[in-house]
């Protein structure tokens, strides 16, 4: 497992914990997805050194991608902050189809087309269920 892109979800409360725990309930297996959750009694130096230990737990040689809730909220702001000293992505707005491709990630991709196809697979994985059912487009207006 030594080439491997390291992969955090990083969110406000117990979000990441369930993210994680619910995408390997559907792989039917572990995964190397970790949670960071941000408490909402903590400070954030607090939470700034666990997140930067576990960027460096996490990074196998290969870089790390973190998805994060929300753009401008702190487990994401947190992340930004780690860009310049590490190798890590971040990437904001994660949802399950995310977390499920960044659990089964091709492993030859490199930290950029990674990130960019986890960004597309979240978009992706948004639709209007009444539409598709409509036969319309799930994406587009009715």
């Amino acid at each position: 497992m030594g080439t491997e892109i390291g992969l955090i979800i990083a969110t406000h409360g117990h979000f990441a914990g369930s993210l994680v725990h619910t995408a390997e309930m559907i792989l039917g297996r572990e995964t190397s997805l970790q949670a960071f959750e941000f408490p909402e009694h903590e400070t954030a130096n607090v939470s700034a050194k666990k997140l930067k230990s576990l960027i460096e737990k996490s990074d196998r040689g290969r870089g790390v991608i973190i998805l994060s809730d929300l753009f401008g909220g702190t487990p994401g702001s947190l992340a930004l902050s780690m860009l310049e000293e590490e190798a890590v992505e971040v990437i904001s707005g994660v949802n399950l189809p995310m977390a499920i491709a960044a659990a089964t990630l091709e492993p030859e991709l490199d930290l950029s087309a990674a990130s960019q196809s986890l960004m597309l697979t979240g978009r992706d994985g948004i639709k209007k269920a009444g539409s598709i059912l409509k036969g319309k487009s799930p994406q587009g207006p009715e």
